[in-house]
């Protein structure tokens, strides 16, 4: 223990652990948006695994689950402005698919909370 001071002063001993502790926050910070856009794609994922929806249909159905779970993830948001705002993603999500398709999903309990919570 001794040599390790003498051989590195306690400011640079300092100065490397904020570095890595910068660096464990920064790739925990990209981790984060990974499983962001990740969560989003197993939403779509799920629910082409029970009805048929075109490609443009999912590539919109894929942003708005994206900002879902950016939603979800921000913790500056109360409790009642994320209802408010899982309600009206829920409200676009039926309002893009067909008749058949809301009656599908609405009868699939487990999907649909999957989906707009």
């Amino acid at each position: 223990m001794v040599l390790i001071i003498k051989l590195f002063p306690m400011k640079k001993v300092i100065a490397l652990l904020i570095f890595l502790l910068a660096f464990a926050v920064n790739v925990g910070a990209q981790e984060k948006k990974m499983s962001v856009g990740e969560a989003a794609k197993a939403d779509i994922t799920a629910l082409t695994s029970k009805m048929k929806i075109s490609e443009s249909l999912q590539q919109d159905l894929l942003t708005l689950m994206t900002m879902k779970h950016e939603l979800l993830a921000d913790q500056t948001l109360t409790a009642e402005k994320k209802e408010s705002a899982l309600k009206a993603y829920e409200h676009k999500l039926m309002s893009a698919l067909t008749p058949k398709q809301r009656e599908q999903l609405t009868n699939d309990k487990a999907l649909l909370k999957k989906l707009t919570r």
